[in-house]
Formats: structure tokens, C-alpha cells, sequence
């Protein structure tokens, strides 16, 4: 008897730094196959950010803007429990966010957003995980989304690692 592995659902919390470099890396004319599978992704339910990205688009009226508001179900607001999580977050690495900024930084929304869907998840096989193009600080420096993820325990990929965990090639 064949024993077949049961995928994991990944759910996948996207940062504006991996939707800006898919959009520039990516584009939709060249990489129609790609733009398909996010969103069909988004379609499932397995894509999706804080509406906070979706305010830091905002800052460029482009043609991101424009496929980021069609699909505007991908954009969660935050809720009571996020809030604390982002609480907690800039309390532990106060340096993630530059308060000097016009707009809020999304990036503590991000992380909060995954570890809370994973604390509410409802299948015993589901899996939240991170997507940005942010690399881990240098020892010293202000802290990146990688370098929070790490210390929640949160799994935090690249676009490419994305692409390879969903097996999609072009």
C-alpha cells in the first residue's frame, strides 16, 4: 500500500516589498502565467496582506494600485487581536518602524496578521508564512521582517522560495 503525504494549506502573508518587486521584476505582460497563480491564490484565500500594505500602495497611484484594488479581498483589516500583536511586536523591536514617517509602516501589521491567522487556524494542516523581499539586519542594525519572523517563530520567504513551495515554473 502507497502512503501519499497530505500538502500542508499555506497561507501566505505578502509584504508591499514582495508586491513592488513582483510588479517590477514580473511584469504582468511578460509573466501572465504568474499573475494567474497569485491570483488564484488570493481566490482561495491563500494570499493575503493587511490593509495597511494596501494604504502603502496607495503612495504611487500606478498600475500596482490598480491590480492591488481589483483584488482588494486579499487586504485584511485589523482587528483587536492584530492590535495587541502589534503591540507586542514594536514593544520587543521598537526599531522596525520609523516613527518619523508620514504614512504607518506596514511591516509590524504583516507579521501580526500571520501569527494571529495561525493562532486561529481552524485545520490542523495549515501553515501561515511570510513573503518579503526584506533581507535580514546586519548584527547592530534596525530590525527587518525576517529578522521579527525569526524570533516569533514565524516562517519568512522570499519571492522565489515562494514560487518553488508552490512548484510554478515559467
Amino acid at each position: 500500500m502507497m502512503s501519499h503525504s497530505i500538502q500542508p494549506i499555506r497561507i501566505y502573508c505578502i509584504d508591499t516589498s514582495a508586491l513592488v518587486n513582483m510588479k517590477i521584476l514580473y511584469p504582468e505582460d511578460i509573466f501572465s502565467s504568474l499573475w494567474r497563480n497569485l491570483e488564484s491564490l488570493i481566490n482561495k484565500g491563500f494570499l493575503i496582506s493587511p490593509s495597511e500594505v494596501l494604504e502603502e500602495l496607495r503612495k504611487k497611484d500606478d498600475e500596482l494600485l490598480k491590480w492591488a484594488l481589483v483584488h482588494k479581498t486579499m487586504f485584511k483589516d485589523l482587528d483587536a487581536d492584530q492590535l495587541e500583536k502589534v503591540r507586542s511586536i514594536l514593544r520587543r523591536f521598537p526599531g522596525l518602524v520609523d516613527f518619523q514617517k508620514a504614512t504607518p509602516d506596514a511591516d509590524p501589521f504583516i507579521i501580526a496578521l500571520a501569527i494571529c491567522e495561525e493562532q486561529q487556524r481552524t485545520l490542523w494542516d495549515e501553515h501561515r508564512i511570510v513573503i518579503s523581499e526584506e533581507k535580514p539586519a546586519n548584527s547592530g542594525a534596525r530590525p527587518k521582517i525576517p529578522d521579527v519572523c525569526k524570533s516569533y517563530g514565524v516562517e519568512c520567504i522570499s519571492l522565489t522560495e515562494l514560487f518553488r513551495k508552490e512548484n510554478w515554473q515559467f
